[in-house]
Order: structure tokens, then sequence, then C-alpha cells
């Protein structure tokens, strides 16, 4: 296939890419997912099909972290594992069946009906305080009521790293935004096919990856993580790759739950009771992964789902918040603060008061109760800041700064949903 040209810029997509990246115009060799476009497009065709491609993951996993995954395996209904009811009161894994924790009788159930569900979201990313770069990318899709979202720390140095971060966000735009991966509403996905829908994306980016290195020797190294939460309804699932992280705070108690486990070295240490957590946060190889995109052909993304209630806020982040803000630490903040723009500026704040020695970028979904019980397709509100200036005021897709919007403002009415 010839090269994806803009034909109003210029730019080079990727193949699969629906929009160009660079200033948002549809592209004609393929076509978009209904409803999904910029701003100022409107009319455009609603077909997709789709590429499917299995991957065969062979993976140098550290022993420890094998030895970890094979104590998993040998759970009981070891199969519905990430299907387990977390306990966000202590912890535990309980059942799928069970109705409360088995160790604190915490409630653990949660109502199917998800509408008087109003998701609201903010995204800012920040250089920090040491670095003259910014090599995090964070992302933001929606349509219906799905929400997509995307947080990538770069690394290779330099503009390695925000190429590498850049890449990993197109290739999950391009996957998600339609062009030949299937005719499918995002409302009616099952589970296990919005999950392989998910490991496809991070597959292709990482092919985005390693093939940008393979054609410039230049960026030879070069890599990102990338964290990403589906949300639909009253369900969460997330990709995750590297040591960028997503929360769970509860918003009736402020429990917080990591959701993801880091892909490093010394959480190899520490879940194997060689070093303490706070040995590990001053660690000189806390930074060292041995799971990333553009490492290897194949790259096996990480998989967990969890419920979403009224009052419950999604924080996905990476490294250069983590570096300076404990979990607990996060959860006081979404707790006190409610707002997702003022909780997101707050935390960032916070990390750069305390050294910004990373880049530092957060992206944070709160559902909140909205008692006119509009379906939830309707009342979905972004917005999302970045400290590097917009390519083009008009792309949706480019991580800018945008106030909050109405999504139906910009998408125009669903034929579908009338």
């Amino acid at each position: 296939m010839a090269d994806n040209v803009c034909p109003h810029c210029g730019y080079v997509n990727l193949k699969r890419a629906v929009f160009c990246f660079e200033c948002g115009t549809a592209l004609e060799h393929n076509k978009p997912i209904k409803g999904m476009k910029p701003r100022y497009q409107t009319d455009l065709d609603d077909t997709i099909e789709i590429d499917v491609k299995d991957t065969d993951p062979q993976l140098g996993i550290p022993p420890s972290i094998q030895e970890l995954a094979d104590a998993k395996a040998t759970k009981e209904l070891a199969a519905q594992y990430h299907d387990f009811l977390k306990c966000l009161r202590c912890g535990m894994d309980n059942l799928p069946t069970a109705d409360v924790c088995q160790r604190c009788g915490a409630a653990l159930m949660v109502p199917d009906e998800h509408y008087g569900l109003r998701l609201l979201v903010s995204a800012r990313s920040s250089v920090g305080q040491v670095r003259s770069n910014n090599e995090d990318n964070v992302g933001i899709w929606a349509r219906s009521g799905v929400i997509l979202a995307l947080v990538a720390d770069g690394m290779g140095g330099a503009a390695a790293g925000e190429e590498a971060s850049r890449l990993a966000k197109e290739a999950v735009q391009a996957d998600f935004t339609g062009a030949l991966r299937g005719s499918e509403i995002l409302q009616e996905l099952t589970e296990e096919e919005v999950q392989q829908k998910l490991r496809d994306a991070l597959h292709h980016a990482n092919e985005a990856v390693l093939d940008k290195i393979s054609q410039d020797k230049s960026y030879q190294g070069m890599g990102t993580t990338a964290t990403m939460a589906f949300v639909r309804g009253n369900r969460i699932i997330v990709a995750h790759i590297g040591d960028s992280r997503a929360y769970l705070i509860d918003g009736e108690h402020g429990w917080v739950h990591q959701i993801t486990d880091d892909h490093s070295f010394v959480e190899v240490l520490v879940a194997s009771g060689h070093i303490t957590r706070e040995q590990a946060s001053i660690h000189p190889m806390r930074s060292v992964l041995y799971r990333a995109l553009g490492q290897v052909d194949a790259v096996e993304a990480d998989l967990y789902t969890q419920y979403l209630k009224a009052g419950d806020c999604l924080v996905l982040c990476s490294d250069g918040l983590t570096r300076h803000l404990e979990g607990d630490e996060i959860g006081e903040i979404v707790k006190r603060v409610g707002d997702p723009e003022a909780i997101s500026q707050e935390l960032i704040d916070l990390a750069n008061v305390r050294g910004g020695e990373d880049n530092i970028s957060v992206v944070v979904v709160k559902a909140v109760l909205d008692e006119s019980t509009v379906p939830l397709e309707k009342l979905v509100v972004i917005n999302i800041e970045d400290e590097r200036p917009p390519k083009s005021a008009d792309n949706l897709f480019q991580t800018a700064q945008f106030g909050s919007f109405d999504l139906d403002e910009i998408l125009g009415e669903d034929p579908s949903d009338t």
C-alpha cells in the first residue's frame, strides 16, 4: 500500500489512519468509524473493515516475574483471574460470584445499570522542572459514552522518546477510529472483543515503533510505555505495558486501588522481598523496564477489568507523577478536590513542587451521578491540556488545550440513535 499522505498538509500517516495525525483532515484511503471526526468534519462515511493479527509473544521475562505468573496460574479458577472482584478496602481477590469481601465484609457487587452516570474527563501533561522536552503523550477519544484514554511515556533520550510515545498514540488513534479494523460499534462489542481490540492496538503501536527504528538507526533504543483504559458504562478495561499506572479511587470511602503492576526491575525486587517499597523509590534502576513498546517483535499487554460507580475516579499517570506522589496522596487529592480538571492540575503542581524530575502526565476520568438519567452516550465531557502548543487548533485528536465541551455538539446527532 502506498504511503498514507495527507492531501492537506503532506504528513505521512500510518497506513491504518483515518484522519491526519498532524492536521485532522479526513484521509481518502480509509473510512472512519461512525461518529469519529474532528470538529470541522461533518460528512463522513461510516464503513470500516477488520484486520486482526494474532500474536505469539516470546518474551524474555525475568525468572522472578515468571514465578509470580506461574503462581497466579495455579490459583483456583485461574481462567477467571482477571475477572476476580478485588476489594477496594483490603485488596483481597474474591470469586466473581461473591457479594461481599471474604476478608473484610465490604460490598463487592455494583449494579449493572449505567444510565444516570456522566463521565467527566481531564488530561494534562507537564514537561516538569528538569527536562527540556516532553517525552510523554496523552490521548482521549470518545464516542457514544465510550471513553478511551492513553498515557504513553517515551524513553530513549531527547527526540527519540517523544517520537516513540507519539507513534504509540498515533497507532491507537488509527485502530479506534476505523480503517481495516471492523465495522463494529464500540458499545456493542463483548468484553472479550474489547480486550482483543486493546491488545491489537498495542501490538500495532509496537510495530510502529519498531518500524521507525528500522528506518532510522538514530532512533535505536527508543521505546515507550502505554497504559490504556476503555471505559463503557460501569466497566473499565485497562491494557498496560511499562510503568505508567492506572489507579481507581472509590468515591464513597476514598479507597485507592493500584490496578496495574509496573513492568520494572525494582518491582521484581519488591515482589520477591529483596527490597522494600521505600528502597525502590530511590533505587538507581527504578526507571529500568523489562517490558515496553519498541523492545521486541512481540510484546504482551496485561489486561485488567474493574467496576465503576458514581463518584469513582480513574487516574492514569506517567511515572513522573508517581516518582513524587504515593497512591494514598493521589487518592486524598481526588477525594478532596472532586473536579477532574482541578484534580489533574493539583497532582501535576504538587509533583512539580517536589522537584518535577521527569515529565508528568495525568488523565482523570470521573463518573458522576446524573439524576435526569439521560443515556450515557449523551453525557460525555472532555478537557485536555498540554504544555506543548497545538499544531492544529481544529484537530480533536491532537493533544492540545481545549475547554470542556459536549461531544454531541462536535460529532452531531448519530442517525442510529434516532
